[in-house]
């Protein structure tokens, strides 16, 4: 089979985004020229000043700017000199429609994901703009969430799909014998003014000691005893979910979350995951056999309280989630795959 010449763009500052699918796909024998959209807006090897800086944030916040006509000129002529066979965008906010419509114009199949939900009310009209101008210019798109199907299509794109998010083989891995120690009850994702923080206090009041991350959470429940407030939780991220014996997942209310990334993130760790109940979710793991499901504050804590106390069950519920992740296949590999799927049915139906 031909091999695949793929021009990736995105962010390349995270590991777990578009450099993860640019790993996977190289790993799949693709060639894939990776243009990093970050490096526009980085003065780190140029001589600036504050004024310089202040400008370069604007720009890449505005989506509007010298630097992001750079970027635009730069995409065009990369794709004109690699002759991708796909151009796939990861939540790229700075391309113009018409500079792919020039690249499609050379025969490249273009590909548009966003992680985030561009049709977010909390987003400024200006924010999402050329992804949303570019979704009818695209071959296809790909969504997090379920309800931003009908956004892309009414937005003008044709074919669209639900791509859910992954865990990273070399990032997300049981480890037999952690060697750093955490409270039993963890919660490692960002704060949101909505019922999770009611949730966890319900825990301290029952005395079970919850570990949450510091920089995110700042100064709630400060004098707390029973609050752990975990440093470097980002480079010891897999550690503390395989040194705990539950791991919490709350979904955030502001982009109409039904999963989230820790939904294979922390099966992947055989550390028990307790998650609020969607269909989403109950889809991917049988109820109190694979994860632990609550539907409101009281079940939430009963249920924590309840296999904290039944070691035997809650370890079986761990381990028969982590072989149903893996059964499932919801590694980043496995969704650059089914992209690569998509791309050449397109172009057998050509």
């Amino acid at each position: 089979m031909k091999t695949i010449r793929i021009l990736l763009a995105g962010d390349s500052t995270y590991e777990m985004y578009s450099r993860a699918f640019y790993n996977a796909w190289i790993k799949l024998d693709c060639q894939v020229y990776y243009f990093q959209t970050n490096d526009y807006f980085d003065l780190s090897s140029e001589k600036s000043n504050f004024f310089l800086d202040l400008l370069s944030r604007a720009q890449n916040k505005t989506a509007f700017g010298p630097r992001v006509h750079k970027l635009n000129r730069q995409m065009l002529k990369i794709a004109e000199d690699f002759r991708p066979d796909l151009v796939f965008l990861y939540n790229t906010r700075h391309i113009y429609r018409c500079t792919l419509e020039k690249i499609k114009r050379l025969g490249s199949v273009i590909f548009l994901y966003s992680n985030d939900n561009p049709f977010g009310e909390y987003y400024p009209h200006y924010y999402w703009r050329h992804f949303k101008r570019g979704l009818s210019v695209a071959s296809a798109g790909f969504v997090y969430r379920l309800q931003n199907i009908c956004d892309f299509e009414n937005a003008g794109c044709k074919n669209v799909y639900q791509l859910k998010s992954y865990y990273i083989a070399e990032r997300n891995y049981y480890i037999e014998s952690p060697a750093i120690q955490v409270p039993k009850v963890l919660f490692l994702g960002h704060y949101e003014n909505d019922e999770r923080g009611e949730y966890i206090k319900a825990l301290l009041e029952k005395g079970i000691e919850v570990g949450i991350i510091r920089a995110s959470w700042g100064d709630f429940e400060e004098n707390n005893p029973h609050l752990k407030k975990l440093e470097n939780t980002q480079a010891l991220y897999n550690e503390m979910l395989n040194a705990a014996e539950i791991a919490i997942v709350f979904l955030s209310k502001i982009n109409h979350d039904t999963y989230t990334r820790r939904c294979f993130e922390i099966p992947a760790t055989k550390t028990m995951m307790i998650a609020p109940y969607t269909d989403d979710i109950a889809a991917m793991y049988k109820a109190d056999e694979e994860a632990v499901f609550y539907s409101n504050k009281e079940e939430f804590v009963n249920k924590v309280c309840y296999y904290l106390e039944h070691e035997d069950e809650r370890k079986k519920i761990a381990e028969r989630g982590y072989r149903r992740l893996l059964k499932d296949k919801h590694e980043v590999t496995d969704r650059a795959r089914t992209v690569l799927d998509i791309f050449e049915k397109m172009r057998l139906a050509q």
